[in-house]
Formats: structure tokens, C-alpha cells, sequence
């Protein structure tokens, strides 16, 4: 009985110290849980996001804005809804947020980009979002981009509170118009009178679709004819003045030499009026022999009246003037150019003669010309012989006779109709006039557009 007894003791003895280990291995394995997951909440809470752990450090930008309300440090900042870095940390410098912003090492950032508060939602949580912009160049460590205000709900608040104010102010404005029998009357007539013009367009339209329709094609095919004039007689411009340059670099040798002698021309010109001055102070003191004869009263008078039968003669020719001019036209459609000699002879401010020589590059001769016209105001009238063939022209001078517009008709037996052709001539400098004319206009086969120079005076 008391071995019983005993055994029984040892085995309640061990079994007692079997469940206080399992107790302490319990309790140490909770513990040990317990500790990893508050070191692990810990970090959580520190690092905020693990991918940060194992990224490599990025570059620093920096920007700059009024208020960053609602901003958080370690928020995302995006490029294009992408994440692409961090804020880093939030400032106040200059009573302005300074914003720096950590970019992952493997992003580009031009200079020109701009940086905004923008979020998630409504009421979700702000991110900086950055607008790229159009520049090549990338912004280094340590640049400051540009940034754009943000709209608070604030300011939002007060814009929606001023657009209902002018909302109510309209609407009230509207009753009070609208109240009156008057403006009812008016609208109604307006609405029926824009109801009726409607139904009207319509059966107009209606009617004449064909005709609107061709009418269209029409202008479109002309339209298209004259693009392409447009663009040939930008081809020979083109063309005219690489002519034009090549001809002043093969002539600027020659440019220097006329320089350089007109310089010497001045030189001389410089002396001969010194000399000339000292000449006129000996004539005014009566030195010399035609000093003398000049203070001589008798002789004097004897001058003034040879000099007034002199007048008398020669009164008749005073008004006599003479232009003379050199032409060269080119025409867009032949591609050919046409050249002019002309001479025009003014006896009186009125009559006046002209005279030309002209290459037809058609047919490769030489015509003749010869007019005589008068000017009365503004329109010069003329006939006779025109190109080698009898024909009529008219001049318009405006803008001070700077500006000259013609028509001239010739060859009047030609079948089907003589040739018209109506030109205009502006004076650009004191020698130079340019040109642009539509010969034969009357005829669609022959009908062109010409440009060209003017050399005279």
C-alpha cells in the first residue's frame, strides 16, 4: 500500500512538471509572436511602404506653391497616373511650401514640367502629379520645375456662391422682362418670323439644290484652278530672283568700282564748288573783266532783254518731256518672256506720243507701236498702231501717278473676238515699276497671267 502510494506521488509529480514546460513553451512562443508582430507594425508604420526599402535612392527636384493643404510627407508623386517618386519633405521658405521631391533614378524630368496637387476622388488623398512638358532637356539633381496653384474646395466654394449669385440675378432679370405683355407680343412675332423664314429656307433649298449644288462644284473647281496659279507663279518668282541674286554676285566686282569712282566723282565735284565759291565772292566784288560787266547797269539791261527774247523763243519747248522705259514680262502659263522698249514724247501736260519696239516670243519677230493720246484728270485715252496691228488703250492714274491701271484691246479682225488685255503698273522706287497683267482675258484657251519689271523714268 505505501509503494501504491508512492508511485502514485512520482507519477502525479511528473505529469504536474510536463504541463508547466508546455505552459512555458506556450508562453514563450506568444511572447515571441507577439514581439515579431509588433516590430513588424512598427515598421509598417515608420517605412510606410516596403518597396522604398529596396529601391535605389533616386534625385532630389524641388517646387514651390502657395498652400499644400491636405500634403503629407512620403506621398506619391506621379508622372502621367504613374507612380514616380516621393515627397521627401515639406518647408516653409518665403512664406511659400518648398516641396522636395525624391524621383526614382531611372525617370527623366524635363525643365519645363510643372508640378500640381491633385487626388483620389473627391475626397481622396492628395499626390503631387506632374505635367511634362515639350522641352528635350532634363531636369539635374537639385532643379526647381515649375508649379501650377491648386483649386481649394474653399475657393471652389466661393466661385459655385458668385455663379449662382449671377444665376438669381439673371433669372431675375428674365422675369422682369418676360412679365410684361409687350415683350410676350414682340417674342411671339419674332418666333413666328423665325419659323416662317425657316419653312421658306427650306422649300428654298428644296428648289434649288441642283443649282446650289453645281454652284459649289464650280467654286471648288475654281478655287483649285487658281491654287494651282498661285503656286506656278510662286515657282517663277522663285526662279526670278535666284536669277536676280546670281546676277548681283556676278556684277558686285563691278558695284565697287562705280562706288569707288563715284567717290572720286564727289571728290572732285567738292573741289570744283570751292573753286566755283571763290569765283562768285569775285564776281560780287566786281573783280575781274566779267565782274565788271556785270556791275555795269547798261549792260545789265541789255541781258534782261536778250534773255526775255530768248524766253519767247524757246517758251514753246519748256513743257516738253520725254520718258523712256524698258520692259520685260513674264508669262506664267508659256513660260515665256516678253521684252518692251517703249518712248513717250509729252509736247503739253496733256498729249502726249508713244513709240515701242516689243518681241513677240510667240513668234519670234519684233513688233511696232505707235499712239498718240491726251490725258484728261485721271484717264489718258489713246489709239493707233499697237503691236504692228491697229489698237485702243486706256490708262487710270491714281495714287499721285504712282499707281496706273490699263486695258488695251488690238487686232480687232482677229475670229472669234480681238485680244483684250488689262494690266497694272505700281511705282516701287523712283526707277523701278512692277507689273501684273491678264493678257488675252476673253478667251479661256488663251487666257494667262503675266508679271514682270519696269525700268525708266
Amino acid at each position: 500500500m505505501g509503494i501504491f502510494k508512492r508511485k502514485r506521488k512520482e507519477s502525479l509529480s511528473c505529469s504536474e512538471g510536463n504541463r508547466l514546460a508546455s505552459y512555458r513553451q506556450e508562453i514563450k512562443i506568444g511572447l515571441f509572436l507577439g514581439i515579431g508582430l509588433l516590430i513588424l507594425a512598427l515598421f509598417i508604420f515608420v517605412v510606410g511602404d516596403f518597396s522604398n526599402l529596396f529601391q535605389k535612392k533616386g534625385y532630389t527636384l524641388y517646387t514651390y506653391f502657395g498652400s499644400v493643404s491636405g500634403l503629407e510627407k512620403k506621398t506619391v508623386v506621379r508622372l502621367a497616373g504613374v507612380k514616380v517618386g516621393v515627397v521627401e519633405e515639406i518647408r516653409l521658405k518665403r512664406n511659400q511650401a518648398e516641396v522636395e521631391l525624391a524621383i526614382n533614378p531611372d525617370v527623366g524630368i524635363t525643365k519645363d514640367s510643372t508640378a500640381t496637387l491633385a487626388s483620389l476622388g473627391l475626397l481622396g488623398e492628395k499626390f503631387i502629379e506632374i505635367i511634362p512638358g515639350k522641352e528635350k532637356d532634363l531636369a539635374q539633381p537639385g532643379d526647381t520645375i515649375g508649379s501650377l496653384p491648386p483649386v481649394g474646395f474653399d475657393q471652389l466654394g466661393m466661385m459655385l456662391s458668385s455663379l449662382g449669385d449671377e444665376i438669381k440675378e439673371t433669372s431675375r432679370a428674365l422675369r422682369e422682362l418676360l412679365g410684361e405683355e409687350e415683350t410676350r407680343t414682340n417674342l411671339k412675332e419674332i418666333f413666328q418670323n423665325v419659323s416662317l423664314f425657316s419653312s421658306e429656307l427650306n422649300d428654298f433649298l428644296r428648289e434649288n439644290r441642283s443649282s446650289i449644288s453645281r454652284g459649289l462644284e464650280k467654286s471648288a473647281e475654281v478655287m483649285e484652278n487658281f491654287d494651282q496659279k498661285v503656286e506656278t507663279i510662286s515657282k517663277n518668282l522663285d526662279e526670278l530672283i535666284l536669277q536676280l541674286k546670281d546676277t548681283v554676285e556676278e556684277n558686285r566686282g563691278n558695284l565697287k568700282e562705280n562706288i569707288q569712282s563715284l567717290k572720286e566723282l564727289l571728290s572732285n565735284t567738292e573741289e570744283s564748288l570751292k573753286l566755283l565759291n571763290e569765283a562768285l565772292e569775285k564776281l560780287n566784288k566786281g573783280e575781274g573783266t566779267l565782274g565788271r560787266l556785270i556791275q555795269d547797269p547798261e549792260l545789265i539791261q541789255k541781258t534782261e532783254e536778250t534773255v526775255n527774247e530768248i524766253q519767247k523763243i524757246v517758251k514753246p519747248f519748256s513743257s516738253l518731256r520725254v520718258n523712256m522705259g524698258l520692259r520685260a514680262e513674264y508669262f506664267a502659263k508659256s513660260e515665256l518672256f516678253k521684252g518692251i522698249l517703249s518712248f513717250a514724247l509729252w509736247p503739253s501736260s496733256n498729249k502726249f506720243v508713244l513709240a515701242q519696239i516689243v518681241h513677240d516670243p510667240w513668234q519670234d519677230r519684233f513688233t511696232y507701236s505707235a499712239q498718240g493720246g491726251l490725258r484728261w484728270g485721271a484717264f489718258a485715252p489713246r489709239a493707233g498702231i499697237l503691236e504692228s496691228e491697229f489698237g485702243v488703250g486706256l490708262d487710270f492714274y491714281t495714287f499721285n501717278d504712282r499707281l496706273v491701271f490699263t486695258l488695251e484691246g488690238l487686232d480687232f479682225n482677229r475670229e472669234p473676238r480681238p485680244r483684250f488685255r488689262a494690266w497694272t503698273s505700281f511705282l516701287a522706287t523712283r526707277y523701278i515699276h512692277f507689273l501684273l497683267g491678264w493678257d488675252d482675258f476673253t478667251l479661256s484657251e488663251k487666257r494667262e497671267l503675266y508679271f514682270g519689271l519696269r525700268f525708266g523714268f
